[in-house]
């Protein structure tokens, strides 16, 4: 994310503020249908039913919110169903070769440092506010702030990208660990379920939005898809569309889930909080 992207919000307001919506209709219906149905407690409910940033979830799960075993099963079933599906759908369209725009400008060491101290500190500040997950809020609250006050402008150099990757994969990998079929099965249907109500909302939000602004709705669908931002940009290319579209209402997504996620986490906390002193 550059400084002016959030110079995008204003130039798509109907289909901007159909994804709000979209995300508090998400969040809420699978969530609770994960308590009722699946009787999941809150936070592994609601910390599944988030459409993206997994690996910041399992962040805040592994500091203690929400099972984390459920929450990674759950997740991964979207993630495969939406990034599965794509790529088939897409054997079945002219599609040419591209390739994708690759960053040129790397962070050197001197900001690397700067900029991990500068998580570091906040991610304290956040723990001494006893904010869950501190570390992880505080330091993506770092970051992203200092990316939009436009302290730096470069990228992460590739190969801190691919370690990081091969840890989130591996942390992923090992809350499987101890799950038995049972179990599996119980989360996956959970997953099946959650995953078609996202796609189903997505789908209504963007009938409504297509009866107000002039645009493909297939190009409105891809914008508002539930994650697998590489898959639906890949089809937007394909079938013509505006793919500035489409990325920036991915990232504006994934902003509002920063913000969403940290909020949603609170209000478990604080309603678990009470709970317990009802009780005694």
């Amino acid at each position: 994310m550059a400084p002016d992207s959030l110079q995008l919000i204003a130039s798509w307001p109907v289909s901007l503020a159909g994804l709000v919506v979209e995300l508090v209709l998400i969040i809420a219906l699978t969530g609770w249908m994960l308590v009722k149905v699946f009787k999941l407690d809150a936070g592994t409910a609601y910390l599944s039913s988030f459409p993206g940033h997994l690996s910041f979830i399992l962040g805040i799960a592994a500091a203690g919110v929400g099972d984390s075993r459920q929450i990674v099963i759950i997740q991964v079933i979207r993630i495969l169903m939406l990034t599965i599906a794509v790529p088939v759908g897409a054997v079945f369209l002219p599609i040419d070769h591209f390739t994708p725009p690759a960053p040129t400008d790397f962070l050197d060491i001197g900001q690397l440092l700067a900029l991990g101290a500068g998580c570091v500190v906040v991610g304290l500040v956040f723990v001494w506010l006893k904010v869950p997950a501190g570390f992880v809020l505080g330091s993506m609250a770092a970051a992203t702030a200092a990316k939009l006050g436009g302290l730096y402008v470069e990228a992460i150099p590739t190969p801190l990208v691919t370690v990081t990757f091969i840890l989130t994969g591996a942390l992923i990998g090992s809350r499987f660990a101890g799950i038995t079929r049972a179990e599996f099965m119980s989360a996956a249907k959970g997953g099946l379920i959650a995953t078609a109500m996202t796609v189903a909302i997505v789908t209504v939000v963007t009938y409504a939005v297509s009866l107000v602004v002039d645009m493909p709705f297939g190009q409105i669908w891809l914008g508002l898809s539930p994650g697998a931002l590489e898959g639906m940009g890949a089809l937007g290319i394909a079938l013509g569309y505006d793919t500035a579209f489409i990325a920036a209402h991915h990232v504006i997504r994934l902003l509002l889930l920063s913000f969403a996620i940290p909020a949603v986490v609170v209000l478990i906390r604080r309603r678990e909080a009470a709970a317990i002193a009802r009780q005694q």
